[in-house]
């Protein structure tokens, strides 16, 4: 049973950061959004900063700059040598 959840748990965590960018806080995404980051190169968390920032954004034009989706891209590429150094080990 720990092993479904292990190899399931990708689509598992997109599908909370989407449910999560609906119905919870806004830190909840972007909990989410951290830790698809920190273990496999997601894009999903793009996409769920994408859903959090269309959902939540004000409509006024000064308010515009989509936090959420910028934070996607940083973790998702701020988290690429972390990623290669704790999961596939140092290379030599």
């Amino acid at each position: 049973m720990l092993s479904l959840l292990i190899h399931n748990a990708r689509p598992i965590l997109a599908v909370f950061g989407i449910i999560g960018a609906f119905f919870a806080p806004p830190w909840v995404p972007l909990l989410i959004m951290l830790i698809l980051a920190v273990r496999y190169p997601a894009w999903e968390a793009l996409l769920i900063g994408l859903l959090v920032d269309l959902l939540w954004l004000p409509a006024t034009a000064f308010a515009a700059l989509p936090i959420f989706t910028l934070a996607g891209l940083a973790l998702v590429w701020g988290c690429e040598p972390l990623r290669r150094e704790f999961l596939v080990g140092k290379r030599v």
